[in-house]
């Protein structure tokens, strides 16, 4: 039985309705999360360092003048128009975790920005520290370090400046 005045909506776009959100959700665009902090002197995200040349190198490097892309708020550079492209794709993949933050301060409730040279991979994501201290003691327990920052990281976030759209 159906109510007068109501609009009506077909299963179908229910179904595909669910779906769209179900995949925004999953990639975190329905919320969009910080992307990444910015240098306060260029403004460019991680300080201009690559964020796609810790996978192809495994080391930290500079981007270049004119190789950039504007993603979530802030402009990233590349070393080259391949790393660009890559990242312009798949951004998700080569933004750094937690934004580019210190995960082992995350862990403990504190926001420090992670240097783009001091930085680790685990589980196909790029983490920065703050120090070599800070790598250090992340890399006794990266597992449980990272899920305490990950527990963290929503409410911290938040109101991060430099990170989000605004």
């Amino acid at each position: 039985m159906t109510q007068p005045n109501m609009p009506r909506i077909s299963l179908s776009a229910c179904t595909g309705l669910l779906l769209a959100l179900a995949i925004l959700a999953q990639t975190g665009n329905l919320l969009a999360a910080p992307g990444a902090w910015r240098d306060p002197a260029t403004g460019f995200a991680i300080g201009g360092y690559d964020p796609v040349a810790y996978f192809t190198k495994k080391s930290p490097t500079l981007g270049q003048e004119g190789v950039e892309h504007r993603w979530r708020g802030a402009v990233w550079q590349f070393a080259n128009s391949g790393n660009r492209d890559a990242f312009a794709k798949y951004p998700e993949i080569y933004a750094p975790g937690f934004a580019g933050y210190d995960a082992r301060a995350l862990a403990k409730g504190l926001t420090v920005r992670g240097s783009p040279v001091v930085w680790a991979m685990f589980k196909g994501k790029v983490y920065f520290f703050r120090d070599a201290l800070s790598l250090q003691q992340w890399q006794r327990d990266p597992r449980g370090i990272t899920a305490a920052a990950q527990a963290n990281w929503p409410g911290l976030a938040k109101d991060l400046p430099g990170t989000s759209e605004r």
